[in-house]
């Protein structure tokens, strides 16, 4: 079935004519590279929420998907989700019910409420992430924003572009995570995830479209002195984040949203997490394999 793609806003499209009960084959997954190349956020509303299957298919038709480290440590070796590519980005714990205000795996994830882009504290960087909306609060609560890196790179001057021309930033997840408020972290915790370097600009391999590589793991510049680096980091995060470049998802029950991380940074948004379950999943395509 050919698929219909309806753009959104400053970024981002509607996706149809996807059958989630069976993986892309090569033509559908061209058809959809090419307007996540061109749009960057897809959104595909689904009436009923795809099964965990389903969404691995559908993931592993791009290519590699990324292995989970952090959650069975920070869990102390329990987990909720019983796949290995599936990131839990809920606030239930292994029994299913809702994080204590001092559980550790809820600290973690308040670093998401940061501009971020997933798993660029790695050397093997994330392209896609495919997140599906399980249950939503009831009120609707906990949307995610998107950052368009593509059109805020090409928003900057020529001598802004010459300046960063070859820089380099070093990102750590542990960075980010303080920033969240969590600034307890072992160095057996420190040790899974050591910080990665990675080029400020670089291009899509296929369309050759420039664009910014940020994220609240950033820290500093790579040969910068720590406060000029975080100033001009504050600078391009500042910058890349006006409303002109952004696209703000409202989750509905089903949906499922796809982005490119190597040309999108993206934040959620508070919401009662307290009182209310919110059970989002995650499945995250990577440059290349990835053994634990």
């Amino acid at each position: 079935m050919p698929i219909s793609v309806a753009p959104l806003d400053a970024i981002g499209a509607e996706v149809s004519g996807i059958d989630f009960r069976n993986a892309p084959n090569g033509e559908d997954a061209a058809e959809i590279v090419a307007a996540i190349d061109q749009h960057a956020v897809l959104v595909f509303r689904h009436d009923a929420a795809l099964n965990d299957e389903q969404q691995t298919a559908f993931a592993a038709a791009f290519g590699p998907l990324q292995q989970l480290k952090m959650t069975k440590m920070l869990g102390k070796g329990k987990t909720r989700l019983n796949n290995p590519v599936l990131v839990d980005i809920s606030n239930l714990d292994e029994n299913g019910n809702i994080f204590g205000a001092d559980d550790r795996r809820r600290e973690f994830k308040m670093g998401n409420l940061t501009w971020h882009t997933d798993v660029s504290f790695a050397d093997n960087r994330a392209v896609y992430s495919i997140l599906s909306a399980r249950v939503i609060p009831p009120d609707g609560s906990g949307d995610t924003d998107f950052a368009d890196m593509r059109g805020a790179y090409d928003a900057l001057t020529d001598e802004k572009k010459a300046e960063l021309n070859g820089l380099k930033a070093e990102h750590s997840v542990w960075h980010s995570r303080a920033l969240g408020g969590m600034d307890d972290v072992s160095d057996k915790e420190k040790a899974i995830w050591p910080p990665a370097a990675h080029d400020l600009v670089h291009a899509n391999p296929r369309t050759g479209r420039k664009c910014l590589y940020l994220a609240s793991h950033a820290s500093h510049i790579v040969g910068w002195t720590e406060d000029k680096g975080k100033a001009l980091l504050d600078e391009l995060t500042d910058h890349a984040t006006q409303l002109q470049f952004t696209y703000t998802h409202k989750w509905r029950d089903g949906d499922v949203v796809m982005w490119d991380n190597l040309a999108t940074m993206h934040r959620g948004t508070k919401y009662d997490d307290h009182t209310h379950v919110r059970d989002m999943r995650r499945t995250t395509v990577m440059e290349r394999d990835m053994v634990e």
